[in-house]
């Protein structure tokens, strides 16, 4: 691949995957396949097997792209936290159901712009999102507690897409909250939450990819690959930055926005090397009798604590 496809291909293979992947999920509802099930072909297809490809097409770094026995445990994540939102959906509803009730009276039932276009309530429901993932994350990254869950996340020696779903699942219910309960209330149709699933989910995958992308001034809009490798640092003021899940608005606006441009990051990961590679052991990590308050086990040299 000659310098300059090389130099197209990684400013334009993010928003062509993303916009292929929202049009497929779109065109199927059109043919009246049921939402859900659209989106997780539009998933399967733009998520799992393409940008996997992009990572062997255009690699980051070579050593990411070697295994470090973490496949096991990143897709046992992957399984168990696309299985315990579920449970926990039913619960947040009836616990919202009163809330709901009460908004409708004061302000009528069409709290959601429903006559609004679809790619436009998505872009509603993202801001909105974020706003609530932005503080749980950043709340997470500074109170002891919080952190001894995120850590989980913060265990990978590498970035690779299945990194996406790397969350003890206890914190993932907890990262699903201002994902699920300002909807329920609002009232959003359907077609935006499938929307917003192929959203959220191809936009993670490539967030954790270890593909060599270069979206210029879309990283002041999207929180991708290029700013998500600097939260991932063992450098503690690199890594308390980009808190954005889809989006780096929230960032931008409350001063936690990093992008040194011409910088690579260095090592990720924790300092703790004894820090558990397993998946049982990541789900008892957290309530280890081991001092895991922030900066969780991590060397204390000052450049580290920053």
């Amino acid at each position: 691949m000659n310098n300059t496809i090389t130099a197209l291909a990684q400013r334009l293979i993010f928003p062509a995957t993303m916009l292929s992947g929202l049009l497929t999920t779109y065109s199927l509802m059109q043919f009246e396949v049921a939402p859900e099930i659209a989106a997780l072909i539009a998933v399967a297809f733009f998520g799992f097997i393409l940008i996997p490809f992009w990572e062997r097409l255009l690699p980051y770094r070579d050593d990411w792209s070697k295994s470090d026995a973490d496949v096991k445990t990143d897709v046992l994540h992957l399984v168990v936290n696309a299985v315990v939102p579920k449970l926990w959906t039913p619960v947040q509803v009836a616990l919202l159901v009163g809330v709901t009730h009460w908004a409708s009276e004061k302000f009528g039932a069409g709290l959601w712009p429903h006559q609004w276009p679809l790619i436009v309530q998505l872009a509603l429901m993202l801001l909105i999102a974020e706003f609530g993932r932005y503080w749980i994350h950043r709340a997470a990254h500074t109170l002891p507690l919080l952190w001894r869950f995120h850590a989980v996340h913060h265990s990978p020696n590498r970035l690779y897409f299945l990194n996406a779903g790397r969350f003890h699942p206890l914190e993932k219910l907890l990262f699903q909250l201002p994902e699920v309960a300002p909807f329920i209330i609002l009232g959003v149709n359907v077609e935006t939450i499938a929307l917003y699933f192929t959203f959220n989910t191809i936009h993670g995958l490539f967030q954790h990819s270890n593909a060599r992308l270069k979206l210029g001034f879309l990283n002041y809009l999207f929180s991708m690959t290029e700013l998500h490798r600097w939260h991932h640092s063992q450098v503690i003021k690199e890594s308390d930055t980009n808190f954005g899940n889809n989006l780096i608005i929230w960032d931008l606006i409350f001063g936690t926005f990093h992008w040194p441009k011409g910088s690579e990051v260095d090592t990720i990961g924790l300092l703790n090397d004894s820090y558990p590679k397993d998946y049982k052991g990541q789900l008892a990590a957290p309530f280890a009798q081991t001092d895991m308050s922030k900066p969780a086990d991590y060397a204390s040299a000052s450049e580290t604590a920053g």
